[in-house]
């Protein structure tokens, strides 16, 4: 199967001059997507995690690029997290 860098660089070509695309790759973020999961598939105690407010600035800092400029690929992670890269 074919990375999703790929996917996003095919989606680039085939809409240039139309459409502006932007890969985002969001590390663990703080979020209540855990809460209700087996503790088994929750992030460890140490996990240092990413504000989502984080990855929503990074994301608006894409979308704010002026014309004929891409921010093709965004990965996103606090400093020291350990689940992402």
């Amino acid at each position: 199967m074919p990375c999703p860098r790929n996917h996003g660089s095919a989606l680039a070509a085939e809409t240039a001059g139309r459409v502006g695309v932007t890969l985002v790759i969001p590390g663990g973020m703080r979020t209540k997507f855990f809460d209700n999961r087996d503790e088994r598939y929750k992030p460890g105690p140490d996990a240092i995690l990413n504000d989502p407010a984080n990855v929503a600035g990074a994301i608006m800092f894409a979308l704010n690029q002026p014309a004929g400029c891409v921010v093709r690929e965004l990965v996103i992670a606090a400093e020291t997290e350990t689940s992402y890269p």
